[in-house]
């Protein structure tokens, strides 16, 4: 029996960030089938909306936030309505993001309005919500975050240069040890998860050729590219009590990639 349908999640709140496609909407639903009341925030209302959709009718209760986490004013007001909405907040899974495909190139060839724009989002971001949602969690019975980091914080690419992406996915690993530090004692536990190869928008121009390296036996030593439910797993995991030991932690899900190439 898998962690979903043992109901880990049952009587939790999670707000999930870029809840609206991938990652964010594969794990929106997972926590709902484990229980959680689930506030989902994204820029995009029209998907968004499908992915509320989803949860519901996967038999979970959502909340629709619509926010552009760009802005530093609507970081705090997504934990604001998740715990208007439901009343508490237990689950913070920090996944909005912007990719390489928004922001790839070196520092030479990156436009500094798009360096900024994937610190502002893929690091600011997550300092100012987590910033709204930690007195609610020490407030309560603690509570656990989740950062979506990168394996690209642990390796460059010459094929396909992302330098500010890459920065900035370096930094969540860190703010993830750092606040893990600071509030064990408040019962808060953070991690990061550190995605592959994942079959999303964001991988669209790279997803069918690292597919057919990975089936020809290159790249990714289990054979497939990952899908958003493999990450949103591993995010049940480190948000649930099976975790509960667990801070501070950096959990690599690549199919083995990383690993054949250390």
């Amino acid at each position: 029996m898998g962690l979903a349908e043992r109901g880990v999640l049952r009587g939790k709140v999670a707000i999930v960030t870029g809840a609206a496609t991938g990652i964010g909407r594969a794990s929106a639903v997972l926590f709902a089938q484990a229980g959680a009341r689930v506030a989902l925030a994204d820029v995009r209302a029209p998907e968004l909306a499908q992915a509320v959709a989803a949860v519901r009718a996967a038999g979970g209760e959502a909340a629709s936030i619509t926010a552009d986490l760009a802005r530093p004013e609507d970081c705090a007001a997504v934990v604001e309505a998740g715990v208007r909405a439901f009343g508490r907040l237990d689950v913070l899974l920090n996944n909005a993001g912007v990719g390489t495909m928004v922001v790839g190139g070196t520092v030479e060839s990156i436009a500094l309005e798009h360096w900024d724009l994937a610190q502002d989002v893929n690091v600011r971001a997550m300092y100012l919500v987590a910033r709204a949602a930690v007195p609610h969690m020490r407030g309560g019975a603690g509570g656990a975050i989740v950062n979506i980091a990168s394996v690209s914080a642990f390796r460059g690419s010459v094929e396909r240069p992302s330098h500010a992406y890459a920065a900035s996915k370096g930094a969540v690993l860190s703010l993830t040890r750092a606040m893990a530090a600071s509030y064990g004692r408040d019962g808060i536990r953070v991690n990061a998860i550190c995605p592959g190869t994942i079959r999303t928008r964001l991988t669209a121009d790279i997803v069918e050729a690292a597919e057919r390296a990975a089936k020809e036996g290159r790249g990714i030593p289990l054979g497939r590219v990952g899908e958003p439910e493999d990450i949103a797993r591993c995010a049940l995991f480190l948000a649930s009590d099976d975790a509960a030991f667990v801070s501070g932690a950096t959990l690599v899900a690549d199919g083995g990639a990383t690993a054949a190439t250390t």
